[in-house]
């Protein structure tokens, strides 16, 4: 695989494994710089699919610093978790 391991691995990994789904749903505020999301985190997961909605505020971590996602309405961004993070542990 691209990632540098054997496919064996994943599929060990995913054959035993039990499925996670988790909706969030940010409803529009009249105060933005009051809201909460959930926080800086890791995607200890294989495949997150969000959906940009009015709300926005999606970010990522890059270059040592937080930066903004800017996308539209019809947007999904889809995010590859910790589970592909394999290979440095790997090796």
């Amino acid at each position: 695989m691209s990632l540098g391991v054997e496919k064996k691995i994943f599929k060990e990994f995913f054959e035993e494994n039990e499925c996670i789904m988790r909706l969030n749903y940010y409803p529009p505020f009249q105060k933005p710089e009051l809201t909460l999301g959930t926080g800086p985190h890791y995607d200890p997961t294989s495949l997150t699919i969000l959906h940009k909605d009015c709300v926005g505020g999606l970010q990522v971590f890059y270059g040592n610093e937080w930066r903004f996602i800017n996308t539209n309405s019809n947007t999904f961004v889809f995010n590859i978790g910790d589970t592909f993070m394999v290979s440095e542990f790997m090796h």
